[in-house]
């Protein structure tokens, strides 16, 4: 499946405005996602990536660009996303 969502509607999911800065940030935090969370739970359906999507943007979009350590570096922990995806996570293996 895909994530099945617009820069416009992540807009209004993260309740950002509609200048050119926060359009550009939301289309770009969703080429990430798109590229990150089908990769991760190809498994699952259109709404249960979307919905990750959605939180992991979210997460992205507030966290500090500078963190003690590792606190704010698993942004699939962090923003509840991994969880979501759980249920249809396949691991990669390597060979």
């Amino acid at each position: 499946m895909a994530v099945d969502l617009t820069a416009e509607q992540l807009r209004s999911a993260l309740r950002l405005g509609d200048s050119a800065t926060e359009t550009a940030e939301a289309e770009r935090l969703l080429t990430y996602a798109k590229a990150v969370i089908p990769a991760r739970a190809p498994g699952a359906s259109t709404v249960v990536h979307t919905e990750a999507a959605i939180r992991l943007c979210a997460y992205l979009y507030d966290k500090p660009f500078a963190s003690r350590g590792t606190s704010y570096a698993n942004a699939l922990r962090n923003s509840g996303a991994g969880d979501i995806l759980l249920p249809w996570y396949e691991p990669k293996v390597s060979k």
